[in-house]
C-alpha cells in the first residue's frame, strides 16, 4: 500500500477528529506532544473510554495534531503497563466494504484511535488539551485541563467539544 494512500486514509479520519489549527499563543510544538503531557492525556483518554462494543477485541493507535500524524512506537511503548496492543497509524489500511472501515492489516481489527489534537500552555504548570477517540463510526473529542503535580499530572474534564457517541442504549434504538 502506498504512502499516498495511507496519507489519504488519515485525511478521511480527520473528517470526524480534526480540529481547527489556531494561531493562538501558548501552543506547544507537535514534537512535544509525545512528552509527559501527551502521555498523561493518552492514559486518561484510555482510562475513560466508554464501553464501545466491549465484546470485540481492540487494537489502539495514537495520532497527534489536526492532521493526525502518527506518534512513534517509542511513545506508545511507554504505556506497555496498560497491557493493550498498540499499532502504528502508518500501517492502517481501508477495508473494501461499503463503510470503508479502517483496519489494522495484521489483525483485521478496526483500531481505537486516540488523538492528541492540541496542547497549549495555560500558565504555570497547567495546559489546555483537546483530545479524543474514534472507533469505527463512533467518536468524541473533549477539552481537558492538565496540571503538573508532584506525582505526575492531574487531568480535569472541562467540556465535550464534539462527538456522535451515545452511551444510552435506549437512544440508539431506531
Amino acid at each position: 500500500m502506498s504512502r499516498t494512500f495511507r496519507a489519504a486514509l488519515f485525511l478521511l479520519i480527520a473528517a470526524f477528529l480534526a480540529s481547527c489549527d489556531s494561531s493562538e499563543g501558548g501552543k506547544i510544538s507537535l514534537d512535544d506532544y509525545e512528552g509527559p503531557e501527551g502521555e498523561a492525556i493518552v492514559r486518561h483518554v484510555i482510562k475513560t473510554l466508554p464501553p464501545v462494543h466491549p465484546e470485540i477485541p481492540k487494537v489502539y493507535t495514537v495520532v497527534k495534531g489536526p492532521h493526525l500524524k502518527s506518534t512513534s512506537m517509542d511513545f506508545v511503548r511507554r504505556m506497555e503497563d496498560l497491557k493493550l496492543t498498540f499499532i502504528s497509524g502508518e500501517v492502517l489500511t481501508m477495508r473494501d466494504d461499503p463503510d470503508r472501515t479502517i483496519i489494522d492489516p495484521r489483525s483485521g481489527l478496526a483500531p481505537v484511535q486516540i488523538q492528541i489534537a492540541e496542547i497549549k500552555r495555560a500558565g504555570g504548570e497547567s495546559f489546555q488539551v483537546a483530545a479524543g477517540w474514534a472507533y469505527k463510526k463512533d467518536y468524541e473529542r473533549h477539552q481537558y485541563k492538565l496540571t503538573k503535580t508532584a506525582s505526575g499530572y492531574d487531568v480535569q474534564h472541562v467540556q465535550r467539544l464534539e462527538g456522535n457517541y451515545v452511551n444510552d442504549p435506549e437512544l440508539k434504538k431506531p
